[in-house]
């Protein structure tokens, strides 16, 4: 286990073997989460496993379902007034 101090501008500087292990470099991006008065929990985000093309939520916005058939706005609004009508 390593020590270190936090700079005056609250900086803390990882020790080399610590650094080395968990393969951070610098410009990672880290979350720092508190655990409880004295102690947090660190956790190296790693961008490069995974594609934001394979994210669910970026498939979902970047592209939108086919349409099967077209149903104008009138005829929309008909069929949810039906819907509504058999509940």
């Amino acid at each position: 286990m390593a020590t270190s101090r936090v700079d005056q501008k609250n900086r803390i500087v990882i020790d080399r073997k610590t650094r080395a292990k968990t393969h951070l470099k610098a410009g990672d991006t880290v979350i720092i989460e508190p655990l409880d008065d004295h102690s947090f929990k660190v956790q190296i985000l790693d961008f490069a496993s995974e594609k934001v093309e394979d994210d669910p939520f970026w498939q979902i916005l970047h592209k939108p379902a086919k349409i099967k058939h077209y149903i104008p706005p009138e005829k929309l609004e008909e069929y949810m007034e039906e819907e509504m009508w058999q509940e």
